[in-house]
């Protein structure tokens, strides 16, 4: 992963100001995206929660689903290249967040979306 914006916290402050980050990524063994790497890759995201507040609560995902928006051949032109992956937070509220991401192509192609709901204990 290669953090472009919302990099991890590096200070547990309270000073957060965005629930965005947006990465470049790819599996660690080079290998050709297919279906099972880009459903992992939708989950890469460490939660919203910390970036957003800057501080470290337990947090857990309570449901996931991925949208793929590709093909077989789509994925075969990827390769074993970067994706870009784009996650953020609308809401943070009685413990709960939800979060949404997407991964895209070199390219400039969508390739998957996903939806979470998280569970965060203040």
């Amino acid at each position: 992963m290669r953090p472009v914006s919302g990099a991890f916290p590096t200070q547990w402050d309270g000073s957060g100001e965005t629930s965005r980050s947006q990465l470049w990524l790819r599996d660690a063994q080079d290998r050709p995206l297919d279906f099972l790497s880009l459903a992992a890759m939708s989950d890469i995201f460490y939660p919203r929660i910390w970036l957003r507040r800057a501080t470290p609560v337990p947090a857990g995902t309570v449901s996931i689903t991925t949208y793929f928006h590709t093909d077989a051949a789509q994925m075969a032109e990827v390769g074993s290249g970067y994706l870009l992956g784009d996650a953020r937070a609308q809401e943070f509220r009685n413990g709960f967040f939800d979060q949404s991401a997407q991964l895209w192509s070199q390219s400039g192609a969508l390739l998957a979306t996903s939806n979470q709901v998280v569970y965060y204990k203040e």
